[in-house]
């Protein structure tokens, strides 16, 4: 799977200012966060998902790095399941056949 990094970029420096996160932390670590998040989100929804356009799943995004940031992805999948079945159900493209 290919990320746009431009993009990964801008979430990342969002995550940081929105979650007030210290300079210190390097970005490496909210990159590799971001990227896990996207791969995750896009594989249980079975699309690619462009996090430019959709704003939830942007959202779903942000909140992924903030647990995943904490160790606490286990919780995040608990509490998001209804965002990612949102996601499915949005995406979900029957087919005329």
């Amino acid at each position: 799977m290919t990320f746009d990094n431009k993009c990964v970029e801008n979430i990342v420096k969002e995550v940081r200012k929105e979650q007030s996160i210290s300079p210190k932390l390097p970005d490496d670590n909210f990159i590799n966060y971001v990227k896990e998040g996207m791969y995750n989100i896009n594989d249980s929804v079975g699309c690619m998902i462009n996090y430019d356009e959709d704003l939830e799943a942007r959202a779903l995004l942000k909140n992924y790095v903030l647990y995943a940031n904490h160790k606490r992805t286990a919780e995040f999948k608990e509490l998001y399941m209804t965002d990612y079945v949102k996601l499915q159900v949005k995406y979900n493209v029957d087919t005329s056949i």
